[in-house]
This record gives structure tokens, C-alpha cells and sequence, in this order.
């Protein structure tokens, strides 16, 4: 049995890294959670114990090269969003104070600004104005 990463999803969802390949949940039985691979042309599907420690079964090989670049990308957008929650700091701020910390050797996969930017504002939750 192999160990595997467990890094969330953008929607806080959990994902699994194994061989440079993401998987997504797909779904969870009493028994085991059923992942499939991030690439939706992709028909893998991997089979992990409850607290997705060990992989038990990995099923059809992938269709495509792996992808272990996106997995930065993914923790940026994560960060991104995670500050944007607690802060009021401006939409641009944030972006930057986090790609401070984004390493250089992954700028290919950067996303852009602009949905970045989106992400935060989705992110924000919006107050009420009484109407008094």
C-alpha cells in the first residue's frame, strides 16, 4: 500500500495526490471513498480506506500525463481564499501577499488575476444594510 497527499480542493472538498495524479472524491461508502481522477476525460478511479491513509485499489490506467504542477496553483487559490475570509484588506493585497510566497519554479501554472480576483469577492461575506 502507498501513502498518498491529501490536499483540499478550492472547494474545500478532499482530494488525494498519488504519482503526480489528482483524484477528487467521487463518493464514500461505510468502507472505503472512491476517488476519480481531476481530468474529466479521464475514466481512473482509486479506492482508499476511510481516513485516506493507505490506497487499497487503483482502477484503469489514466488516459494522460501526470500533472504534479497544479497542485501549487490549487494551495494558492486555497491561501487566496482563506485570507480573503478573515481580512478586510483590499482585493489586490491579498493576491500579492500570497504570491510573495508562491515559488517561482511554478509560475506556468499561475492563474490569473482577474478570477483570482473574483474568487476573493465570492469569498467575502456581504453585510446587510438595515434600511432605517
Amino acid at each position: 500500500m502507498s501513502q498518498i497527499e491529501q490536499p483540499s480542493s478550492v472547494k474545500g472538498k478532499p482530494m488525494i495526490l498519488h504519482e503526480g495524479y489528482i483524484y477528487t472524491v467521487e463518493r464514500t461508502t461505510k468502507t472505503k471513498s472512491i476517488f476519480r481522477c481531476k481530468n474529466r476525460d479521464c475514466k481512473a478511479r482509486c479506492h482508499t480506506n476511510l481516513s485516506m491513509g493507505a490506497l487499497l485499489l487503483l482502477l484503469i490506467s489514466h488516459c494522460h500525463a501526470p500533472q504534479p504542477d497544479s497542485v501549487p496553483a490549487i494551495q494558492l487559490k486555497n491561501e487566496i481564499k482563506a485570507h480573503a475570509a478573515i481580512t478586510d484588506e483590499s482585493t489586490k493585497t491579498i493576491i500579492h501577499s500570497t504570491l510573495r510566497t508562491y515559488p517561482l519554479s511554478d509560475a506556468g501554472q499561475h492563474p490569473k488575476n482577474e478570477p483570482l480576483m473574483l474568487m476573493i469577492q465570492r469569498q467575502r461575506t456581504t453585510e446587510t444594510v438595515d434600511a432605517d
